[in-house]
């Protein structure tokens, strides 16, 4: 493991304001908060419009940075460009990860049992993170990637907030399934919609999530798409469509292939692949204590402990 050069210079700090100092002092807004670990200035993330934690770097060449959003204790070293682990609490003996390093599994698990390392690994990346309503969207794609349906792969898209812009940018394939159901019906974490969106998934069409978890409408058809997006060899036009309208609006887009993949796009962007056997392995946590062996029993994988 690399060990990053800076962290001596932590320090017990308390962040100067609550909000960025310099969107508070503008009337701006911001998207996600971060706070130095020299000083406590706070400033707001580069997918904020201002980026005044980087700009407080440059101008002070302080160089640690510490999340300030709820359920995150991940800190950055601007200078090595490394993201040091959550479990962190001195620079004794401490272990990094490389920024670039995708979905790092978690070191603990949340007071449920159920580990949240990879959902905040996909939550540092995009625009829009409302855990509440983001987690169990991305749960649900993946257990279509899983399951499929009716012994079939299954492929479908889902966007993830800026829903207004979203229907602009969309036009309805066939009548809305879901039109006249109340919003508490239409909440994406209550269990009898999930039943009916694995269902609807095997209509052709996107579904439209709103920041406040609420299924605005199924079965859309996207509309924008999005000249310089670049996406890699064998995505198809699902993933161009979700790439796009998430250039086009402020929202993420989750796009479930019928390879049994789930990939996350933000601001045209792919920022996230998640294996569906992996994400379940890690957010369900299997720990074992010792070191393991696997044995196949059919389709059934069957960890037990060595010795």
């Amino acid at each position: 493991m690399t060990t990053c050069t800076h962290l001596e210079q932590f320090r017990i700090v308390s962040p100067k304001t609550q909000g960025c100092e310099a969107c508070l002092q503008s009337g701006e807004d911001w998207v996600h908060l971060r706070m130095c670990l020299s000083c406590g200035h706070v400033g707001c993330c580069d997918d904020s419009k201002n980026k005044h934690a980087t700009a407080h770097f440059r101008s002070t060449q302080h160089p640690v940075i510490k999340s300030l959003e709820p359920d995150e204790s991940w800190r950055w070293c601007y200078i090595d460009e490394l993201l040091v682990s959550d479990d962190v609490e001195s620079h004794e003996g401490s272990n990094v990860t490389s920024s670039t390093q995708s979905l790092p599994l978690p070191k603990q698990a949340s007071t449920n049992g159920r580990t949240r390392g990879m959902f905040k690994s996909i939550c540092r990346r995009v625009r829009r993170c409302d855990k509440k309503n983001l987690e169990p969207l991305i749960e649900l794609a993946v257990e279509i990637a899983r399951e499929g349906r009716e012994g079939r792969r299954i492929g479908t898209l889902f966007t993830f907030g800026d829903a207004d812009a979203v229907l602009k940018h969309s036009r309805p394939l066939i009548l809305d399934p879901l039109a006249g159901h109340t919003e508490e019906e239409r909440q994406i974490r209550d269990v009898n919609l999930r039943g009916t969106i694995k269902e609807l998934a095997q209509l052709d069409g996107a579904f439209v999530v709103s920041d406040q978890g609420i299924v605005v409408s199924a079965c859309r058809y996207l509309d924008a798409m999005a000249s310089d997006v670049v996406l890699s060899y064998g995505m198809a036009s699902r993933h161009l469509a979700g790439a796009s309208i998430s250039q086009a609006t402020d929202a993420v887009a989750i796009v479930v292939s019928e390879s049994s993949m789930v990939r996350v796009f933000d601001d045209g962007k792919l920022v996230a692949e998640i294996i569906p056997e992996l994400w379940l392995m890690d957010h369900y946590n299997v720990q074992l204590s010792k070191s393991y062996e696997e044995e196949h029993v059919g389709d059934l994988a069957v960890l037990s402990a060595k010795g």
